[in-house]
């Protein structure tokens, strides 16, 4: 007859005889555990008493924590099978591990969890047959995103050995003077240019990047590689234009993007006031970082230009608390703009609110010649979008300058 065992007698090391209960179905999961000797049986009750093996564990292996990663009751119960000696995890030392990983960590951890829940209801229940339809479909779910989050820790593997061999190129599109109709910057955008996928869509590899410590080498070598855009637009065509770079979240919390940021400006020949970071308006829920980031940028002489504002939470107190230079009006709300009230609205309100706040405006994603007319008219600042050019290689980008200068001569 197994009996309980009392885990509160001895911390950290246990050691059990066989046949001795280490927790049971329904218990309260306080702790994960490691076996250092010994083999332990993994088990669930049946709805007609009996007990059904699930699982032999043997040294090595970790038990018990599923119920310490989502707080729910014990899903099965562990006995010693043999003489076992066991180390105890607490909930505080696999949480924080999990708070810290990876996002498709995660993401294979849930989803783990999930099907082990639902294999052992299913066993305790019986239904064999009855749920044989339900079960293909779990299964299938399962495989599908194990197959998913497999996908993505190849594609960041990739994405890793494409930074060292140089795949990742700069692209430059043109941000135009609304009133001008003349280029005064670029918004800065990479590409990924693979010998074997192709040309890997920015919409895949970016988040893929910005969800891990990768932005963080890519942000420097970006920020690298457009200061020397800068310096060579300068060279060939006597403008000086401004470039706008998307600062990730993971970069904000990052202790020394700052300080190396400025130093890279510091020992360029390019001023602050032509590095405009555009931070994304979710990145701000990071607190103290950011408005600290803010805060130095501002002190150092970086604008600061606020992008997607209207898509998330649209919280106006970071407008009036971060003071910004610039509003971006987000493609979503100019894509349909001459057939929209709506989006002539928000347009009209997010110009108006900018202007109040001594901040311009740039709209993306203008692709025609009546949504710039619109957004002249209703005040804005700026435009970029596939009316006036895609985003293009540093040689097409300057070529695009210097035709400016000719047509304008």
């Amino acid at each position: 007859m197994f009996k309980k065992y009392d885990f509160t007698q001895k911390f950290p090391n246990q050691t059990l005889k066989a046949g001795e209960c280490i927790f049971q179905e329904g218990d309260k999961g306080e702790f994960a555990y490691i076996i250092d000797e010994g083999e332990v049986e993994i088990s669930t009750t049946s709805v007609n008493n009996e007990r059904i093996i699930l699982n032999i564990l043997k040294t090595g292996d970790l038990f018990g924590e599923l119920a310490l990663v989502d707080g729910s009751p014990r899903s099965a119960s562990a006995y010693a099978k043999t003489n076992v000696a066991l180390t105890i995890v607490t909930s505080e030392q696999v949480k924080t591990r999990i708070e810290d990983a990876d996002p498709i960590l995660k993401l294979l951890l849930m989803v783990v969890m999930k099907y082990f829940r639902s294999e052992t209801g299913r066993l305790r229940s019986g239904k064999e047959v009855l749920d044989q339809l339900t079960l293909e479909n779990t299964k299938k779910d399962y495989e599908d995103k194990i197959s998913h989050a497999i996908d993505l820790i190849r594609l960041e593997s990739e994405l890793r050995n494409a930074f060292d061999r140089n795949e990742l190129i700069p692209f430059y599109q043109p941000i135009i003077d609304l009133k001008t109709n003349l280029i005064v910057g670029f918004e800065v955008l990479l590409r990924w240019f693979s010998p074997t996928k192709g040309n890997v869509s920015p919409g895949i590899f970016i988040p893929l990047a910005e969800s891990t410590s990768l932005i963080i080498p890519i942000g420097e070598w970006l920020l690298k590689q457009g200061l020397k855009a800068i310096e060579e637009i300068k060279n060939k065509t006597n403008y000086d234009i401004f470039l706008s770079i998307n600062v990730a979240e993971k970069q904000i919390s990052y202790a020394d993007f700052l300080t190396s940021f400025k130093s890279r400006i510091n020992a360029s020949s390019v001023k602050p006031q032509q590095i405009k970071l555009e931070i994304l308006e979710r990145s701000l829920f990071e607190g103290e970082n950011a408005f600290s980031l803010v805060n130095q940028c501002r002190d150092f002489g970086l604008p600061l230009v606020i992008d997607d504002f209207g898509t998330g939470y649209a919280n106006l107190s970071y407008l009036k608390n971060f003071k910004f230079d610039t509003m971006k009006i987000d493609q979503s709300f100019v894509k349909d703009l001459e057939n929209s009230d709506k989006d002539l609205i928000i347009c009209r309100t997010l110009i108006d609110l900018s202007l109040g706040l001594n901040m311009t405006t740039v709209a993306e994603g203008i692709e025609n010649k009546l949504q710039l007319d619109i957004l002249r008219s209703l005040g804005c600042n700026y435009g970029q979008g596939y009316f006036f050019s895609p985003a293009l290689p540093l040689e097409k980008a300057i070529d695009l300058i210097q035709k400016q200068e000719i047509n304008r001569l």
